[in-house]
């Protein structure tokens, strides 16, 4: 396992170096979510004006920057360490490079980002239960490179986010433990799906999401455990409509993302965002699955607004090195 230069691990290493190891993810982290927004925004805007050429690109592509925005700045946690400085800018410079590659060699201009991504979690794969989610994560990078389309493209590591998050937390609420078993099957089952939405089978979400279910039920108590249940079976109906896929992934961004980890990337207090999020998602769904193009994207373009007024109106937290 190669352990030189690419981590600082948690009580291993000069107290300094890792925090400013850390303070580096968390800017990265933050540009990666600033250039998120900016995406899918323009993906939104073009589609209002009918350039329906351009707006699936820069929806994927801003999916893929906000979940490696939001699971970047988790992995010193899921690893136990956090990636060196050097690391990071490394990898955040493949990702936009690989970004602005994609119209001419698709999503195989990812492939350096995912290898490079994919050997920092070889941090925490085995020794820990904790560490167990991550075989899910690393599964939708190693499929990232291999997208021949789109909706491919979110299937990838956008996806394999989602369930590697759904897992920690639903098992959490539930009490129960993470293991080797539930984690492989669900990694298994996840790759079963990219396989077969490569193949055409857009439906293919739903093995992950039963096994998911069975490995981790909802417990339904609040908004987030509804839309959690929801996001699992409302996604494989992209085989009728390919955007049920992407407003799937509007609604749990509402409902997990957005509240549980943007304040951690932006570094802020912790905003009350109330359920305009979820609404506006839920809108913007509905009105795309009825044809309302116009109606849709405004309610895209107001829940990006809202979420970055409320996000940025509370006061940064301040970064002190020890």
């Amino acid at each position: 396992m190669p352990s030189v230069g690419l981590w600082l691990e948690v009580g291993k290493s000069q107290p300094r170096l890792f925090f400013y190891a850390t303070v580096d993810v968390i800017r990265a982290s933050r540009i990666a979510l600033y250039l998120s927004a900016a995406l899918l925004a323009a993906g939104t805007a073009l589609a209002v004006y009918g350039r329906y050429d351009l707006h699936p690109h820069l929806m994927a592509l801003g999916l893929l920057s906000f979940y490696y925005s939001v699971m970047y700045i988790q992995l010193p946690g899921f690893i136990n360490a956090a990636p060196a400085k050097p690391v990071t800018w490394a990898l955040l410079a493949l990702f936009v490079a690989a970004v602005a590659a994609t119209p001419y060699v698709g999503y195989a201009a990812f492939a350096g980002f995912s290898a490079l991504y994919a050997v920092l979690y070889l941090k925490g794969v085995w020794g820990r239960a904790a560490y167990y989610p991550n075989w899910v994560a690393v599964a939708g990078l190693l499929a990232l490179p291999l997208a021949s389309s789109h909706i491919e493209a979110m299937y990838s590591f956008p996806l394999a986010s989602v369930y590697a998050l759904m897992y920690r937390i639903d098992s959490s609420r539930a009490k129960r433990r993470f293991t080797a078993a539930k984690a492989g099957a669900l990694a298994v089952g996840y790759a079963v799906a990219f396989a077969a939405a490569k193949a055409g089978y857009l439906w293919s979400p739903i093995i992950p999401s039963l096994i998911l279910t069975a490995a981790a039920p909802p417990v339904l108590k609040d908004v987030y455990s509804a839309v959690s249940l929801l996001f699992r079976f409302a996604l494989p109906l992209a085989f009728l409509h390919h955007h049920a896929a992407y407003m799937s992934f509007a609604i749990i961004m509402s409902a997990l993302c957005i509240p549980y980890f943007v304040p951690s990337v932006l570094y802020r207090y912790l905003p009350s965002y109330g359920p305009a999020p979820l609404v506006l998602s839920l809108m913007a769904f509905v009105f795309r699955l009825f044809g309302q193009i116009a109606a849709a994207g405004a309610a895209v373009i107001a829940l990006i607004a809202y979420v970055a007024y409320r996000s940025l109106s509370t006061e940064p937290i301040p970064l002190k090195p020890p």
